[in-house]
């Protein structure tokens, strides 16, 4: 019990002098080459001897303030004034990111030593963060870690950051020299894309001259799974992506996520220096497109389900100019859908002027809808675009401003053989081909309110040319039969 008491005296009379202090604020301050500033320091014996240290700023002006540090040690290297296996608690702190300070190399630990001090910083074992707050260009993640440190390789065993709706788990090996070099896996119960892009650029270090490129900043490979995720308005389930940040180069490879009751797949590059650019290669499967068009802002207006592929890009100064002006190409097909409000169908019957009798009722259903499109200036053009249903079919071409909603279009509808019958005599002697009358027709208004109409002086023309056809074709076989 006395050689307790004394061990126990004479840690406390070593740390809490105040020559402790001051020697480990000219320690640290020549390892990391910036004043370091400690308020107070006083020693703890449980579970480990250890000093508590209280109010550091790092920095002139401050930039990193640290509440509350616990730093344990060995026993017997700390009467020869030496730091040795330290395990390092920071809690309830405030860092400014860039750090006011460059990470020291390996060697520096032990190389940079104050002659006069009484005690030196040799080994550093373990780190660990409670509620530290780190803070970049506006933007602020609280953390709390638990690491060992080896050299200058950080071995993350449990990092959770929370920044508004992001909350995520990593864990993974980190290499602090000659750059940062970081192999991360990361889970999450719920993440905000948007914020992680935002976080990523304001935790990225501003190079001071561009044509670095990748290789001159830190180097993050992470792989990403959330079970729920949030970019925009859009809301996606059982997200996973393998992300890779060199420098101001961003990418998202293996990209996977549930929406709209479908399956998207694909990758994200993306530059984020000014302007903002990026790529975006994609492919979607089984896409509720009703739930697409609502989220759209145009609800009840399609029905089906939606596969496709594409690929776009585009760059500005934000996000918003960046979609605008987006440009790119893709396929897209709908099946077992419907077009509300075009009445396709009332519209080729009214053309020919009543129904049968015995005319069922039609549908604007269709079997099969295929679009190949481009997109420039906010406007998406079909090269192609067709249409199978039950009562007719559609092929030809057409736009949509996505600005105005717009649409416009040149199509020929196919009628189906038993509304041809249905055709007036004339109507379908001058407008048949095969056993199929044929229209062509013009789409408008808008995606809320389309408007299908019959192009009635084409029709007219149309049939004089199979009129005149029809009769060439006659005199050339009486010519033949004689």
């Amino acid at each position: 019990m006395i050689l307790i008491a004394v061990v126990a005296a004479a840690a406390y009379w070593l740390f809490s002098r105040d020559g402790f202090r001051r020697a480990l604020e000219a320690q640290t301050t020549s390892w990391i080459g910036v004043p370091v500033r400690i308020g107070a320091a006083r020693a703890t014996f449980l579970p480990r001897i250890a000093v508590q240290l209280r109010d550091i700023r790092v920095g002139d002006p401050a930039r990193l303030t640290l509440d509350t540090v616990e730093l344990a040690a060995d026993l017997r290297p700390l009467f020869g004034g030496r730091i040795e296996n330290a395990d390092v608690l920071v809690s309830d702190s405030l860092i400014d990111m860039p750090l006011p300070f460059a990470l020291p190399e390996a060697a520096d630990a032990g190389a940079s030593t104050v002659p006069a001090a009484p005690v030196r910083i040799v080994s550093i074992r373990s780190i660990a963060l409670r509620d530290v707050r780190l803070r970049s260009r506006d933007r602020e993640i609280v953390v709390s870690a638990d690491s060992t440190l080896e050299d200058t390789t950080l071995a993350v065993r449990r990092f959770d950051a929370e920044s508004g709706r992001t909350m995520l788990s990593v864990e993974g090996v980190v290499s602090l020299s000659p750059r940062i070099d970081a192999q991360l896996h990361a889970a999450a119960n719920r993440l905000d894309l948007d914020e992680l892009v935002a976080l990523v650029a304001a935790f990225t270090p501003e190079s001071t001259d561009r044509r670095d490129g990748p290789g001159s900043g830190a180097r993050i490979l992470a792989s990403i799974s959330a079970g729920e995720a949030t970019a925009g308005a859009i809301r996606m389930q059982q997200f996973k992506t393998e992300l890779t940040l060199d420098g101001d180069a961003i990418a998202l490879n293996r990209l996977g996520f549930e929406m709209f009751g479908g399956r998207y797949e694909g990758s994200v590059t993306a530059r984020l220096d000014s302007p903002l650019s990026a790529r975006l290669e994609s492919r979607m499967a089984d896409l509720d497109v009703a739930q697409l068009a609502t989220f759209g802002g145009v609800p009840d207006t399609i029905t089906g389900r939606m596969s496709g592929a594409g690929s776009f890009a585009g760059s500005g100064a934000d996000v918003t100019e960046l979609l605008q002006n987006a440009r790119g190409d893709g396929t897209a097909a709908i099946v077992d859908g419907s077009i509300k409000r075009l009445h396709l169908v009332r519209t080729v019957v009214l053309f020919f002027g009543r129904p049968a009798p015995d005319a069922g009722d039609a549908t604007d259903r269709f079997d099969r809808l295929d679009v190949t499109f481009s997109l420039a200036n906010r406007v998406l053009r079909a090269q192609t675009l067709s249409l199978r249903s039950i009562d007719a079919d559609m092929v030809g071409t057409g736009s949509l401003n996505l600005a105005t909603d717009a649409l416009d279009g040149r199509v020929d509808v196919m009628l189906s053989e038993k509304l041809s019958e249905q055709a007036g005599t004339d109507l379908y002697r001058y407008t048949r081909e095969g056993n199929r009358v044929v229209l062509p027709a013009s789409i408008g208004g808008t995606l809320p309110a389309p408007r299908l109409t019959i192009d009635a002086g084409a029709a007219v023309k149309r049939g004089l040319r199979n009129e005149i056809e029809r009769r060439m074709k006659d005199l050339f076989e009486g010519v033949g039969r004689r």
